[in-house]
Order: C-alpha cells, then sequence, then structure tokens
C-alpha cells in the first residue's frame, strides 16, 4: 500500500497544475498582506487609541439615539460601546488591524481555495487513468483494486492537508515579518460581561470546522470522477453544490428532508461562537452523524463502482 501511495504522490507531483495550485495558494495570500502593508506605511493611524475609542463611543451614543433602531441593533451597539469603555477603564487597546492574528483570521477564509484545488485532484486522480488509458496498465499489477483506489484517495486527502498546513505557515511566516505579533487583546460580551477573547483558540477551531466542507467536497468530487470517469462535471457538480448549498438548505428548510441532506451539514463553521444551525433541532453531533453516514454512502459507492467496472470498454 505504501508503495502505491508513494507512486500516486509522484504522479501527482509530476503535473504542472500541482506546482500551480501550490503557487497560487502562496500567491493570494502574500498579494493581500503586500497591499495592506502597503496601505498601513502609507497612510498611519492618526491620534492614540484612547482617542480612537472616545470617538467610538460618541458615534455609538448618537447612532443609540435614532429612533429607527431595532431591538437587536440596540444590543449590539450597546455591547460595543461597553467594550470601547471597558478599554478605556482598563487600559486595554484593541490589536491593530494589521497584526499576525488578525491577518491570519484573514486568510483562513482562503481554506475554500484549499477546498478547489482538493476537489480538483480528487476528481482528476481516478478519471485521469481512465481517459488516458493507463489504468489498464496501473490494474494489471498484484494488487487488488481496493488497494488502487484507498491509495489515489489517501494520496488525495494528504495533498489536501498538505495545502492546509501551506496555508497556516506561510500565512504565519507572512505575518509575523510584516505585522508582527502585535500587543493589544481582543474582547468580547459574553452573557454581559466584556471577556477577553481566545483568538487563537477560536482560530484553531474555526480551521478544524472548516475539516467538515473539505473532507466531504472531496469524498464527493472522489465519487463523480470514479463513477462517471469525468474530472471537469465532478468538479463542476461539488462547487455548483458549495456555492448553492445554502440557497438548496434555505429552499428546502420548510421540508423534515433537510435534516437529512449533507449540504445541510456540510458547513460547520456555523456552529461556531456558540452558533447553531438554521435548521431547529439540528446540533453538532446531529450534523457530524449526518455527515460521517453521507462519507461512508459516498465511499461504497465509490469502491463497488469501481471494483466491478470493466477496463477494456
Amino acid at each position: 500500500m505504501l508503495k502505491l501511495i508513494q507512486n500516486e504522490w509522484m504522479k501527482l507531483w509530476h503535473k504542472k497544475g500541482t506546482w500551480a495550485m501550490v503557487a497560487m495558494l502562496i500567491l493570494v495570500i502574500l498579494v493581500p498582506a503586500g497591499i495592506t502593508k502597503y496601505y498601513e506605511v502609507k497612510s498611519p493611524t492618526e491620534g492614540s487609541w484612547q482617542d480612537i475609542e472616545q470617538d467610538a463611543i460618541q458615534s455609538y451614543k448618537e447612532t443609540l439615539a435614532g429612533e429607527d433602531l431595532t431591538e437587536e441593533d440596540k444590543a449590539y451597539f450597546q455591547e460595543q460601546m461597553a467594550i470601547s469603555e471597558y478599554r478605556l477603564a482598563n487600559d486595554a487597546p484593541s490589536q491593530k488591524d494589521s497584526s499576525l492574528a488578525s491577518f491570519m483570521s484573514f486568510t483562513s477564509g482562503m481554506l475554500t481555495l484549499v477546498t478547489l484545488f482538493t476537489v480538483i485532484t480528487a476528481a482528476s486522480i481516478v478519471s485521469s487513468e481512465f481517459s488516458t488509458g493507463t489504468i489498464k496498465m496501473l490494474l494489471t499489477r498484484p494488487m487488488s483494486r481496493a488497494k488502487v483506489l484507498t491509495s489515489k484517495l489517501l494520496t488525495t486527502f494528504l495533498f489536501g492537508l498538505l495545502l492546509y498546513v501551506v496555508n497556516v505557515v506561510v500565512s504565519a511566516l507572512i505575518g509575523l515579518v510584516l505585522f508582527g505579533m502585535g500587543t493589544g487583546v481582543e474582547l468580547e460580551m459574553v452573557n454581559g460581561q466584556v471577556v477577553e477573547k481566545a483568538v487563537w483558540s477560536d482560530l484553531a477551531y474555526h480551521y478544524l470546522l472548516s475539516g467538515g466542507d473539505f473532507v466531504m467536497s472531496t469524498l464527493f468530487a472522489f465519487l463523480i470522477g470514479s463513477v462517471f470517469r469525468s474530472s471537469s462535471l465532478a468538479i463542476g457538480l461539488t462547487m455548483f453544490l458549495s456555492f448553492t448549498g445554502g440557497m438548496i438548505v434555505m429552499f428546502l428548510s420548510r421540508y423534515d428532508i433537510v435534516k437529512y441532506i449533507w449540504l445541510t451539514h456540510s458547513d460547520l463553521t456555523q456552529y461556531e461562537h456558540g452558533g447553531g444551525s438554521m435548521i431547529a433541532d439540528v446540533t453538532l453531533p446531529f450534523s457530524l452523524t449526518v455527515l460521517a453516514i453521507y462519507a461512508v454512502v459516498f465511499l461504497v459507492i465509490s469502491y463497488s463502482t469501481f471494483m466491478k467496472r470493466d477496463v477494456t470498454a
């Protein structure tokens, strides 16, 4: 099995597209960092942080004096004003917008690009063997078809995990070099009390929850690529469902069946900061259970189709 994975890994890196995906990921991290640093140097913030917080408090008071605010808006501005007052009372400046933590929070949103590149790999790693005819040579080896397909699946996930690591490491290095660690603190309102925000643990939790869409999109693309032997269909259908999944869930939200569709649960980041699903009675454990069932179904279909297919056809 290890030899098969090594072989798949070497074939993957012999493709120019693989290097292009890694380069593009690094580029989309580097360019925004450079732009942010450029404007930070060109237009430095005027006034002390205390002046900025005082101005913010005054702005919140003027906004709250308005009569067209909803209760939710009032609660939001009152919380923000309480946080600003806490900063002044406790000499707790906020971190700059251009700090290591804030930059890594920004680049964590680029995990969708990691998922896209992994989907492209998953969609083509099996279908390309059929389109080029190399699948016949591959299956003549004294290895079962199940091991061959498993090696391709594991290689795909290893590549995706590598992209995850590249995202984190490159973001950390660029953020540290350009912006530094930062000296302020982030605050939030919890149960009516102002508390310090756990920035790094929240960021790690976001990366963990982002794995839901990453895994399910990869397995679905792998399924379509294995069954239909078309990488373009697999990529197109997977990305279509990724971008329209929210609308599909909203359209079906009036029906109970929506609770049992994997698109409802794939975005686990909806459970961040104590949040919940837009669908009633849906919790994180329930979402994980549904995703696990769909993952098994996707794998069963992929393996059964691949093992029964006549490669001479």
